[in-house]
């Protein structure tokens, strides 16, 4: 048995054991999950990956029968387009000002296949007409990609027992506390099954209380430490 991790960079994991240290190794939720379940992690998470991204791996890469799968659901804004030169995903981070805790969090990770897609967001990339909700359009989205990637998963496992064999969570930010004044978009929740869905309405930001958690000054995602506390949690949930 395998457990396939995937998700954001919140997924990905990192090296950085507390606030402004680093560790000897790399550590994601998945990694300690996979330690829980008695299984072997196979990482194929990406820094700033998409919900749409997220449901085209779990269509593109050839899975066991007895696998379970470990979801970190990205944020809503992000949308994936096809580059005509393939990701750098082990980069080290290059800003003027930047501590050497975000330049190198991300590079001592498992390393991915080639992968010519990349990310862009609605609020930032897309040029946007006068009609253009951006809230309502992130929340169609969200909760259209979600609604996708449990149908996905449902067929993937045959539908026997697929509560037990699939988790989602937020990585970054909690997607069902989103609202929408669309009656068809509603619908798309209403059909959104949480059994299996960990804590729903918060994300892994939601749980950094204090630096200590952080990767950084400079770099607010979570270190180990908020890892092992997170796992804790979602292990009692479990």
């Amino acid at each position: 048995m395998r457990l396939i991790n995937i998700g954001c960079s919140f997924s990905y994991g990192n090296c950085i054991s507390d606030y402004e240290t680093f560790a000897n190794k790399h550590i994601s939720p998945g990694t300690l999950i996979a330690e829980h379940l008695g299984c072997e992690e196979v990482n194929l998470a990406s820094p700033g990956l998409s919900l749409d991204g997220v449901l085209r791996r779990l269509h593109s890469f050839n899975f066991e029968k007895t696998d379970r799968f470990l979801i970190g659901l990205p944020p809503c804004m992000r949308l994936q387009y096809a580059s005509r030169i393939p990701r750098n995903q082990d980069k080290i981070r290059h800003r003027m000002t930047a501590t050497e805790y975000r330049k190198n969090a991300f590079n001592q990770g498992p390393k991915m296949p080639e992968d010519w897609f990349k990310t862009m967001k609605w609020d930032q990339d897309v040029k946007q007409s006068k009609t253009f909700d951006l809230v309502e359009t992130n929340t169609y989205w969200s909760y259209y990609n979600i609604l996708l990637i449990q149908l996905t998963m449902k067929h993937k496992l045959n539908w026997h027992d697929w509560k037990e064999r699939y988790w989602l969570y937020n990585s970054v930010h909690g997607h069902m506390q989103q609202t929408t004044n669309i009656p068809e978009v509603q619908m798309l929740r209403d059909q959104i099954i949480t059994d299996n869905y960990f804590r729903p309405d918060i994300g892994m930001v939601d749980m950094i209380e204090n630096s200590t958690y952080a990767v950084a000054h400079d770099d607010s995602h979570p270190n180990h430490k908020l890892y092992y506390k997170w796992a804790e949690e979602f292990i009692s949930w479990m």
